[in-house]
């Protein structure tokens, strides 16, 4: 049995969350269109016949401007610790710059292997791939190159064995039937948190963070949960609201109607938006229990 850690990295939007979503053959992370979705350091567990391998979803590797950014970037140096294999994933429909400089320096002393994944290869002509394959081993020297669209299926099990053929004999590493390493709380208040992304204004998912402050199951197997919506200002409370409470009720059907498939019960969940000035900006909040682990 094959066993072993690879790392997704890449710039923010390059479809990281995306790829081991579909690598899972489930939903484990969020997924949004919007760049800088992921804000924490995931561990996804595949296992099957032959291997399994934990997959590192990192955000995406970008200059820290806030304190936010550099919890992320923390995050992204914590994940590439003790790896066995690097994807390093290209979004296709860019092109190469230095923001892939600055990728490339944070994981060209590591000294692993690296898989260059050029991703999103249904958005492109076959000359912009091979454009971009000859950038990445000329210019960082790399040879082992594969181009996919994160999305499509028939992109899994090639992909799933070219990491194979590059991990060692080994054992498990976690029990057989664990997807993640992170709490069902976390689970929830990231399913709570993609809704925010989706549905309410551009503007408004970067000052959110979601506190679960209750998860307990009663004796009708109902599982209740009731979180909080931080934001930083009064007027993004009413913005998350909307009129008539119509966007919060939005949020809050579809984060019951995902919860439910996570955890396969009934549930009720109540939302709060709650006013914490500027959290962004103490570390005492990015660093807590509460939310972040």
């Amino acid at each position: 049995m094959k066993s072993g850690f690879v790392t997704l990295i890449g710039k923010p939007n390059a479809g990281k969350s995306t790829l081991i979503n579909n690598l899972m053959e489930q939903k484990v992370v969020i997924v949004s269109d919007k760049p800088q979705t992921t804000w924490h350091r995931i561990n996804c567990i595949y296992t099957d016949d032959d291997a399994q391998i934990v997959f590192t979803d990192t955000p995406g590797v970008h200059k820290a401007v806030n304190n936010v950014n550099r919890y992320m970037l923390k995050a992204v140096g914590e994940a590439l610790e003790g790896m066995d294999l690097i994807l390093w994933l290209i979004d296709l429909t860019k092109e190469i710059n230095r923001g892939d400089d600055y990728v490339f320096d944070k994981i060209k002393e590591i000294n692993k292997p690296i898989i260059v994944v050029l991703n999103k290869s249904d958005l492109v002509d076959k000359s912009i791939i091979e454009h971009h394959q000859k950038l990445m081993t000329e210019k960082y020297g790399i040879q082992t190159i594969t181009a996919i669209s994160a999305k499509s299926e028939d992109s899994r099990l090639p992909l799933l064995k070219m990491i194979k053929d590059r991990l060692t004999e080994g054992g498990s590493l976690y029990p057989e039937d664990m997807l993640t390493d992170r709490s069902n709380k976390f689970l929830v208040s990231e399913i709570i948190r993609e809704k925010i992304f989706r549905i309410t204004y551009e503007e408004i998912p970067y000052s959110c963070a979601v506190y679960i402050e209750h998860f307990e199951s009663d004796a009708n197997s109902t599982l209740n949960i009731r979180a909080e919506i931080w934001v930083e200002r009064k007027t993004q409370k009413g913005m998350i609201i909307g009129k008539g409470a119509s966007l919060i009720k939005k949020i809050r059907k579809s984060a019951e109607r995902d919860i439910k498939y996570l955890f396969d019960t009934k549930i009720n969940l109540e939302l709060y938006v709650r006013v914490k000035t500027d959290w962004r900006k103490k570390d005492s909040l990015l660093n807590s229990d509460l939310y972040f682990s």
